[in-house]
């Protein structure tokens, strides 16, 4: 096995390398160069059993963490406007619309398969090596959007609008080189 230090073949991962991948509401599939990405985390539950005067732990659930992607808002596609699509087809009505129309008696609130499929096929996410081809990717499995930051508007600064997306996932599954 080639150590990435030992021969000038190997190559260790970088964090700065990967693409994120979701269906818009606007009907476009987007790869997006993601400020940042926290990757897909798992903690494995213990169950305690108590015998005599000893005590023995078992793996027991597996919880997926929620993972949090940054990006560049941009204006093509208009990230503020396709988030606010997201969460209107993940069920939800904005307070002023609910005594119009065909939301009369409707509370407007999100539920599991309207905000899965608010994102079209997933969330993919590929880690790429230097020449741009994929070394793995992670696909999120049943994601839905839990939390958006929009940034920060500033007359004093000259940086770029920045969106936070944290999405919850039931569970994460690496392939390597797709």
């Amino acid at each position: 096995m080639a150590e990435f230090w030992s021969s000038i073949t190997a190559e260790p991962k970088r964090s700065h390398r990967f693409l994120v991948s979701f269906d818009l509401p606007s009907g476009t599939s987007s790869q997006f160069l993601a400020r940042t990405f926290t990757k897909p985390a798992y903690t494995i539950g213990a169950t305690e059993h108590q015998f005599l005067d000893k005590t023995y732990y078992y793996p027991g659930r597996v919880t997926w963490s929620e993972v949090t992607i940054g990006m560049v808002n941009g204006a093509d596609p208009d990230m503020d406007a396709e988030l606010q699509a997201i969460l209107r087809l993940s069920g939800y009505i904005p307070p002023d619309q609910i005594a119009e129309g065909s939301a009369v008696g409707n509370p407007g609130t999100p539920n599991k398969a309207d905000a899965v499929n608010a994102l079209g096929n997933g969330i993919i996410v590929s880690e790429l090596d230097g020449r741009g081809l994929a070394l793995g990717s992670y696909k999120l499995n049943n994601p839905f959007v839990t939390n958006v930051a929009y940034g920060t508007l500033d007359y004093g600064s000259e940086d770029l609008l920045n969106v936070d997306i944290t999405v919850r996932y039931d569970w994460a599954v690496y392939t390597i080189g797709s």
